[in-house]
Formats: structure tokens, C-alpha cells, sequence
């Protein structure tokens, strides 16, 4: 899985919490939107709480003006904690990669 920190040309882009109507939902998951204008359900952590899920996409997280700016991305675990306390994150988003028909696990 490659890493690396993320530039303003890339395509994801912060879509809100999953729920605004239920405050749980909205501070425990986040929407992002990729570049087939498909939306993502990520799971939202503090830094020291992103637990290290083998087949998880993690992004290093800062809140700017109430929006989520995306600053790194890469696997789950120590070097994406490791990451966004050296960026300054104030979360890991976390995103469970979908098994193929093979069960090999493809990227989206």
C-alpha cells in the first residue's frame, strides 16, 4: 500500500459527517467523496485511539473552519499515528478496504 501526504489536487474531498441528525453518528463516522463522485464511509478516531486494522486505508485528519482537511494517507497502524502527530492531525480516519470476489482486497 503506497503512502503519502495528500496536495490539493488530490480528489477526495470532505463530505460531512454521516448524520447530522444523530451527534453520535456524525463525531463517530465521516463522508468523503472520491474523485467517481462516490461517497466513503470512514470511521473517525482520536490519534492515539486509530487501532491498527490490516486492510484499512488511515488519513491523518485536521479541522479547519469546521471542514476536515485530509493531510496524509496510508495504512492503518503505528506509522499513520505516527504521521499525524508529526502533521499536527487531530484525527485518523480510517476506511475498511471491500474484498473482491477473489478476497483480495483492491483499493477504491
Amino acid at each position: 500500500m503506497m503512502t503519502h501526504e495528500i496536495t490539493c489536487s488530490d480528489s477526495l474531498r470532505d463530505d460531512g459527517p454521516l448524520s447530522a441528525a444523530d451527534a453520535l453518528l456524525a463525531r463517530r463516522f465521516r463522508l468523503w467523496r472520491g474523485p467517481d463522485g462516490r461517497r466513503q464511509v470512514y470511521s473517525v478516531y482520536q490519534v492515539d485511539d486509530a487501532p491498527d486494522y490490516p486492510d484499512a486505508v488511515a488519513m491523518a485528519v485536521r479541522s479547519e473552519n469546521g471542514r476536515c482537511v485530509p493531510l496524509w494517507s496510508g495504512p492503518a497502524g503505528s506509522r499513520a499515528r505516527i504521521m499525524a502527530r508529526v502533521l499536527g492531525a487531530q484525527e485518523i480516519h480510517l476506511r475498511i478496504l471491500p474484498e473482491t470476489d477473489s478476497g483480495s482486497i483492491v483499493p477504491s
